[in-house]
């Protein structure tokens, strides 16, 4: 995990990360092209990452992740291929991830996105989030050329309307915001987070996705090893507030008193983890 999080402040060196297409700093801002599956590649830049996929139809974005970081990856996109970005996919409507596509609109992409999410991509006051032209329900095939990401809705997680994006031929799985392996994130980005539908979307994504490499939205390098270690601490983090809770113990006792050892290790664990009681108390109790 150390090493991880070096990653994410380092300047970019061809140590840092392996098969980097691509390293340089725009103000103090590192960044990797980094090719995970055949024509397939990470764009990560300041802890944040974008997945670009190369066909010889044109290429898909997903999450444009802010202006600069847009502007970035697109003139990286150059680097790897002349055609043009033909879609844009938003993985969920939070505008860190969402705004600054206006750079792929303009060469004529089209952007696609779960229903729920228009309305809450429409509160952007600034205008900074392209609107969506393909919406879809439950489950959608985005097809170009010889790739194929599949876009599935299993639920509110982290945001109430997450696209899981898996490419199912590439065996590639690409998880935004509701895996941040190894660590044990800050208590004030839980305000919404629904945490039993976090648990219930890595239980699906095991049982019914085939991958054998992942992507995380916010780390340099993820893992199916990192998956699993993510979905134990879940699981052990709801059966112990369970279980607290059907004794008639208080939340904030549940939060004094529960300890998870095994994930000790995890970056911002004993600062952190008390939060983390409560919101699943919440979650819990309340439903979300």
């Amino acid at each position: 995990m150390k090493n991880q999080l070096l990653a994410l402040t380092c300047t970019i060196t061809l140590g840092c990360i392996s098969n980097a297409h691509a390293q340089t700093s725009v103000e103090n801002q590192s960044f990797t092209m980094t090719l995970i599956k055949e024509d397939v590649y990470q764009f990560q830049m300041s802890q944040y990452s974008s997945l670009v996929v190369v066909t010889d139809r044109g290429v898909i974005v997903v999450d444009p992740n802010g202006e600069e970081r847009a502007k970035v990856l697109r003139s990286e996109i150059a680097k790897i291929t002349s055609k043009p970005v033909k879609y844009v996919v938003y993985s969920h409507a939070h505008f860190d991830h969402s705004r600054g596509g206006q750079i792929f609109k303009r060469e004529g992409a089209k952007f696609v996105t779960n229903r729920r999410c228009t309305e809450l991509l429409n509160r952007d006051i600034e205008n900074k989030v392209v609107p969506a032209d393909i919406v879809y329900d439950q489950k959608y095939h985005l097809k170009l050329g010889n790739k194929q990401i599949d876009l599935h809705y299993y639920g509110s997680n982290d945001d109430q309307c997450m696209s899981i994006v898996h490419m199912p031929k590439d065996k590639l799985l690409f998880a935004v915001d509701w895996h941040l392996q190894g660590y044990v994130n800050e208590p004030y980005r839980l305000n919404q987070h629904d945490y039993v539908g976090t648990l219930n979307t890595l239980r699906r994504v095991k049982k019914e996705l085939t991958f054998d490499a992942v992507v995380s939205s916010h780390m340099p390098k993820s893992s199916p090893a990192q998956l699993d270690e993510d979905l134990a601490f879940n699981e052990a983090l709801f059966n112990a507030v369970s279980k607290g809770l059907q004794e008639g113990r208080s939340v904030d006792e549940l939060a004094k008193t529960i300890r998870l050892p095994q994930f000790s290790h995890w970056m911002g664990y004993e600062k952190n983890l008390p939060a983390h009681i409560a919101r699943m108390a919440y979650s819990i109790w309340h439903g979300h």
